[in-house]
């Protein structure tokens, strides 16, 4: 059975920090832990997909706080209609990286740990749930 080093992190605050950043958390939650996620072996995780989904998800955090005051409407619409494709795609990038991650954790442990809709529903924070319960 492999040992785990990843930061064990209270999973509420995952899903409090998820929420207030707008969803910049998640990729951050990622590229924090990219070290620990090479420990695993040869994982497929694109941290330059997540650099761009976190870059993204700033700028589009800072523009829910007080861009909206800059925009014409047709402005205001163009980037409603970047959110909803930049939802998709992320999500993708997301899940990807998610389930890429529980694998990996799998096979180091020897273990089959992760319920797969659980992953799906709950991502990030039922990934760290499962890190911070293993032993």
């Amino acid at each position: 059975m492999g040992e785990l080093t990843f930061k064990k992190t209270n999973t509420a605050l995952a899903v409090v920090l998820t929420n207030v950043t707008f969803g910049v958390y998640v990729p951050y939650w990622f590229i924090s832990r990219r070290e620990s996620i090479g420990e695993l072996g040869k994982v497929q995780v694109s941290y330059n997909w997540l650099k761009f989904l976190y870059a993204v998800y700033a700028f589009l955090a800072f523009y829910f706080v007080i861009g909206g005051a800059f925009l014409t409407e047709m402005g205001t619409d163009f980037v409603e209609t970047f959110n909803i494709i930049n939802t998709f795609i992320g999500l993708g990038i997301t899940y990807y990286s998610v389930f890429r991650v529980a694998e990996a954790i799998e096979e180091k442990t020897g273990d089959e740990i992760f319920n797969r809709v659980l992953l799906i529903l709950f991502h990030i924070w039922y990934l760290q749930y499962k890190i911070n319960r293993h032993e």
